[in-house]
């Protein structure tokens, strides 16, 4: 988190879009119960591990949420992108919205230029000045078919930074400039590769990006030239991939009915299964953190398995929310992006 986005929560130079954020809230209040329901979420007294310890309702369906520092971005379908403060983790707050003619999908976050990204369907990938946490600033948005999830690669502050997407029918990728002469940010278009099955999912793993794509599972490709996308290789899983983490040697996919799926890319060429781990429920979001791997598994809520050896994972907790749909950890805590609660903080007892 930058200083400037980290005190721009705080910071008097903000006073000035407090009315925007009294109008915003106050529409917020009218519309959150569409995204949420069912009775308020109060902190618990611990199931399965895990405990929630602040909850936040949201206009929209949460999809997607990334966390920085003290600033939580959200795609929420319907609702935009929503921006909200987690400094004090148990009392999320409500700040702004960034509206999209669209449902947003996916959302990334480029902490250096507090540049937020996000997936927009046919309309692409729109890109936002949130400088000013209270205003977020469209300022362009990017080709794409049908986006649905999209991540970050930092280059250059103050220049451009390449945008990874997973679009429907394949992945793109892009180079997000600051134009001076508009004192504004703009997409051209780096390379594209395309898929004969849906692709939902994506995550940059140093060089590699690794897709997933429902029908044809976990596709490898070397983005060490975003215009050059050169595929390595692909491992069909079981049921329909829709998220990818990863780490090391291994690979993470939230495979949807099949659960977890474990693949070797140590051979990026020859990407192999070593294990399958059910999830009581649809794997759609999934998340690596100092040797666990996080679910989302939709009805299943969010699964946690012990992944210290990859090729025998373990179960390590769950925590019971009625849809989630993406998760985010951070050191302390789990950020978990619910259908019907919005957006779920939890801890580990």
């Amino acid at each position: 988190m930058t200083e400037r986005v980290s005190t721009g929560i705080i910071s008097s130079k903000h006073l000035h879009g407090m009315v925007t954020l009294v109008v915003a809230a106050a529409v917020l209040v009218s519309v959150a119960g569409c995204a949420k329901k069912g009775s308020p979420i109060e902190p618990d007294d611990g199931t399965g591990g895990y405990r929630i310890v602040g909850a936040l309702a949201i206009a929209g369906y949460a999809e997607d949420v990334e966390v920085e520092g003290s600033l939580c971005i959200m795609a929420a379908g319907q609702g935009g992108l929503v921006l909200v403060d987690v400094s004090d983790p148990t009392n999320p707050e409500y700040l702004s919205t960034g509206v999209t003619s669209y449902p947003a999908m996916g959302c990334a976050y480029v902490a250096s230029d507090s540049l937020a990204f996000a997936a927009i369907g046919a309309q692409g990938i729109y890109v936002y000045d949130v400088s000013n946490l209270l205003n977020p600033v469209w300022q362009s948005n990017g080709q794409g078919t049908f986006s649905r999830d999209v991540v970050t690669r930092e280059v250059t502050p103050g220049d451009y930074h390449e945008v990874f997407t997973a679009d429907g029918y394949g992945m793109k990728t892009q180079e997000c400039y600051y134009y001076e002469g508009l004192d504004t940010w703009h997409f051209r278009q780096a390379g594209d590769d395309a898929a004969a099955g849906v692709a939902r999912g994506i995550c940059v793993h140093g060089n590699l990006a690794l897709l997933a794509i429902e029908e044809l599972g976990l596709s490898i490709y070397d983005v060490t030239d975003v215009r050059n996308l050169l595929y390595l290789g692909g491992v069909d899983t079981p049921g329909e991939a829709r998220a990818v983490a990863a780490s090391g040697d291994y690979a993470y996919v939230a495979d949807w009915r099949a659960g977890l799926q474990v693949v070797d890319i140590t051979d990026p060429s020859s990407p192999e299964i070593v294990a399958s781990v059910d999830t009581d429920g649809m794997a759609d979001g999934i998340w690596y953190h100092d040797g666990k791997v996080y679910v989302a598994a939709h009805t299943g809520g969010l699964r946690v398995f012990d992944v210290s050896d990859p090729t025998d994972p373990r179960a390590a907790g769950f925590l019971e929310t009625p849809f989630a749909n993406d998760v985010f950890v951070t050191d302390s805590y789990v950020y978990v992006a619910d259908r019907d609660w919005g957006l779920v903080v939890a801890e580990e007892e």
